[in-house]
Formats: structure tokens, C-alpha cells, sequence
């Protein structure tokens, strides 16, 4: 018998089971311990299943307003591996969506594994559709040397902040999945680009990761946007490229998330600087699906 219970209801324990076990033969490797799990996730708004009092599903989700309207997110949804095909996920993915309309959500969004059909169409039974393709890109090694010539020829200047600095430009978006906004990264940081007049015409949101002696070994970026209506405004993007490639040198970069058309300017100038596709040991294609419905 499928029992689903909120995540408030449920002991840790068997929370962290439920998805340790149901995400132990996943594309990446999600393992958590118990401290590492109450510190990431919130308990308001998930679900746990369980079948036969054995902790078998979980699906995390969280609620937070947006200009004033409640926008949701699917954190992760997964069945352990002996109770896949009976329903579960669908069982939680229906309690998900009453608690989405009894807290008068608008929008719920989420994200899957492009390579993950069956839940990319259960979601889309349930009238989630495809909104943008996301991309994890790499890039490893040294930079053309032209490539930093080039930055004497910009005519911006750079402003850095920490990332909850670039919530009130006008352009900043936040069409682009949960994690990959300003207060969903810890100590992340932001690049802006300021133009002869000092107006603010672009931002780049990124985090830096550091050795085990404080050195920054890699950098991940999460979005970026520029200004509408302004003249060259593919330079934008790349003087900030530039100007992090240049601060930083040859460190591991990455992308997280980054929608392929939200972002299209910020993915066309990291191709164009040798950024390639990123994949698993096992040669998947890191690559999701940005889904959403509207409640």
C-alpha cells in the first residue's frame, strides 16, 4: 500500500533514505549525509512515500514569492529502485500539485534529465511543458592570447558585488530555474558591466570554488543578461567573459543549468571561447529540460 506523508510528518532518517536510495543509481551522484541534507533542503512542502512502511519516493519542493506572486519549484523527485513502476511518482507528483494549488501558487517549475523520457512525459501528463533546453558546458585549459588583447579595445568597466546586488537592475531575470537565481547561491558573486555614461548594461552571476588551501581552483556560472535595446550588445557579455578568464586565469570553468535560449548570448560567447559539453563517466550528455506549468 502507497502511503504519502509531508516531509514534516516524517523522521529524517527515513527522509534521507528515501533519497539516498532513490537517487543512488542517478546520472551524478547526489549521496548525502544527514547534516548535509537538513542543511539544503526545507520540509514545508515535500513528500515522502512509503510502501508498506518502508520509505520507497520523496519529492522535494519548495514555495517562495516572486514580484509579489508564489512561484513553486520541484527540487528533485525520485523511487527507490525495488518499487519503480507502481505509481509512486505519480502518486507524488498529485500531492505535489493539491499543495501547489492550496498555497495559491501561479507557477510551478522544475527540471529533468533530457535523457530521462518516462519523467519528462509523466510531468508533461500532468501539463508541464518544455520551456528551454539547459546546459552544462566545461572549459579546461589555456585561453588564445588574443583573446585578453582584446579587452583594452572595450570601452565598459567592471563593478563587482556579491550576487544579491544585481536583484534590482531592470534586466535581471528571473525566468531561469530556481537554482540558478541570485538567493539560491551560496557566497555567489556577480560581474557588471557599466558603459561610458556609467549605466549598469549587464551582469554575470557566478561562484567560485576554492582548494583546500584557499586557492580558486574553478569558477561555475549560472546566468547572465544584458540590457535591451543597447548598440554592440554581444560585447557585454564577452567583456565580462573576459575580464573573470583574465582575473582568474586557466582554472577549471563551468556551466550549471544555463538555459540554451534565455541565456542564448552568454551560451554563443562561451562556445565561441572553447566551452564544450559536459558528461558523465558513463558518456551521457549532461543536459536538462526547463519544465513549467501554470496553476
Amino acid at each position: 500500500m502507497i502511503i504519502i506523508k509531508p516531509l514534516s510528518q516524517c523522521s529524517f532518517s527515513d527522509t534521507l533514505q528515501a533519497f539516498n536510495k532513490g537517487f543512488e543509481d542517478y546520472y551524478l551522484s547526489l549521496e548525502m549525509s544527514l547534516d548535509q541534507f537538513i542543511c539544503r533542503f526545507g520540509v514545508d512542502h515535500s513528500f515522502v512515500a512509503f510502501y508498506n512502511e518502508t520509505p520507497a519516493g520523496i519529492m522535494l519542493n519548495g514555495i517562495k514569492r516572486v514580484k509579489g506572486k508564489k512561484h513553486a519549484w520541484n527540487g528533485g523527485t525520485s523511487v527507490t529502485l525495488p518499487y519503480r513502476k507502481m505509481g509512486i511518482g505519480e502518486a507524488l507528483l498529485k500531492a505535489t500539485l493539491e499543495r501547489y494549488q492550496q498555497q495559491g501558487v501561479v507557477e510551478a517549475s522544475l527540471e529533468a534529465f533530457k535523457v530521462n523520457e518516462k519523467a519528462i512525459h509523466l510531468y508533461q501528463k500532468y501539463g508541464y511543458e518544455i520551456v528551454d533546453t539547459l546546459l552544462f558546458l566545461k572549459h579546461r585549459g589555456s585561453f588564445r592570447a588574443s583573446l585578453f588583447e582584446k579587452k583594452n579595445s572595450f570601452t565598459y568597466s567592471l563593478k563587482r558585488r556579491v550576487a544579491k546586488d544585481i536583484q534590482n537592475l531592470s534586466f535581471y531575470t528571473y525566468d531561469v530555474p530556481w537554482k540558478n537565481q541570485f538567493d539560491c547561491i551560496r557566497d555567489g558573486e556577480s560581474f557588471i558591466a557599466l558603459n561610458e555614461k556609467n549605466e549598469e548594461v549587464g551582469y554575470l552571476l557566478f561562484q567560485k570554488n576554492f582548494s583546500s588551501i584557499g586557492i580558486v581552483n574553478s569558477v561555475t556560472f549560472y546566468q547572465g543578461s544584458v540590457k535591451e535595446h543597447i548598440s554592440n550588445s554581444k560585447e557585454v557579455p564577452n567583456f565580462l567573459l573576459i575580464s573573470i578568464f583574465n582575473m582568474y586565469g586557466p582554472i577549471a570553468y563551468n556551466t550549471y543549468n544555463v538555459p540554451e535560449k534565455r541565456n542564448s548570448l552568454l551560451v554563443k560567447m562561451l562556445k565561441s571561447f572553447g566551452f564544450q559539453d559536459l558528461y558523465t563517466d558513463e558518456g551521457i550528455k549532461l543536459e536538462q529540460v526547463f519544465m513549467k506549468k501554470q496553476l
